[in-house]
């Protein structure tokens, strides 16, 4: 099948390589132009043009997708069937309209729930035991044409957003090669309506939404902390020993161990230091912070952290 590929972090990498895999002809690859990335402030490709140019297919990268020239180029192309994951913009419904048999979705959710840009992350902050990828026929209205196919995966008890994103990647290739397959094949897949008003709207988050709140309870925090990681981080400032440093958390667990009582300190107070982390009050219960990254550092355990800043009880996470 002649198709139109759109996708640009990661993410959308390994249905790339999939949708390749099987044969399909891929057109043209549809990603985000270069952007200055890093430190060194360099332009930089986006991880769909790297793989597309290994593959040595043709990339193409307009400004804006919908753009009157851009439709019209992709038009060109005389596509059956385009393919969106994680492209990173909206696209407008002339631009739906290039491909013959119009164009799908992969989505790391389970439809209609966390319909927005962010719902690996807010799944996690949420505290959810089980997510999913979903393969929707594309509509206008954003991530809410018919459903055609679904899995659910389980989320692990200590997986962040960057371990899930990797595990509902490969999960959304397998997904949407068999449907591409279906469809190729002749096939006429029912589309199971979504309703509009359903689930929570995973919104995209900010580097505000790192801020942690110590007043929540030491459960939320930590899945907080897990659906950060590792953008924008869960981060917080140290007062000790008469300093303050910006630390982002990057590993931590719930901590009622038979250590101090819970809930006698202030929250964000430090009540222990020992080989295992930095343990914390939170607004309920006890937090033990395994790893840390430092600003303007790299990640490192806790404990070393500790060591080497002299964090005591009663210093201070703000």
């Amino acid at each position: 099948m002649r198709l139109l590929f759109f996708g640009s972090p990661a993410f959308a990498v390994p249905s790339l390589r999939a949708l390749h895999s099987a044969g399909h002809e891929i057109v043209t690859v549809v990603t985000r132009p270069d952007k200055p990335r890093g430190r060194s402030g360099r332009p930089a490709a986006t991880p769909v043009k790297q793989a597309a140019l290994e593959l040595g297919l043709t990339v193409f990268e307009p400004r804006r997708a919908s753009a009157r020239e851009a439709v019209a180029e992709l038009r060109a192309a005389r596509a059956e069937l385009g393919a969106v994951v994680a492209f990173g913009e909206i696209l407008r419904p002339a631009l739906l309209t290039v491909a013959e048999r119009g164009f799908l979705n992969v989505h790391g959710s389970l439809l209609p729930d966390y319909r927005g840009a962010a719902p690996i992350n807010w799944a996690l902050i949420r505290g959810e035991k089980l997510t999913g990828v979903t393969v929707i026929r594309m509509a206008p209205k954003l991530d809410a044409g018919p459903i055609l196919a679904q899995r659910q995966v389980s989320i692990g008890e200590d997986e962040n957003a960057g371990e899930l994103e990797v595990s509902l990647a490969r999960v959304g290739a397998e997904l949407l090669t068999e449907v591409v397959a279906r469809l190729a094949a002749g096939e006429a897949i029912p589309g199971r309506p979504q309703p509009l008003e359903a689930g929570f709207f995973a919104r995209k988050l900010t580097k505000e939404d790192g801020k942690i709140d110590w007043t929540a309870s030491a459960e939320e925090i930590r899945n907080r902390v897990r659906g950060l990681t590792p953008w924008p981080g869960a981060y917080c400032d140290l007062e000790a020993g008469g300093r303050r440093v910006r630390v982002a958390l990057v590993r931590v667990e719930t901590a009622d161990d038979g250590g101090p009582a819970r809930d006698l300190a202030e929250p964000g107070t430090v009540v222990r230091v020992d080989a295992e982390g930095i343990v914390i009050q939170t607004g309920a219960g006890l937090l033990r912070v395994r790893e840390l990254k430092p600003a303007g550092g790299r990640a490192m355990s806790a404990a070393d952290f500790a060591r080497g800043r002299r964090v005591r009880p009663g210093d201070v996470f703000t």
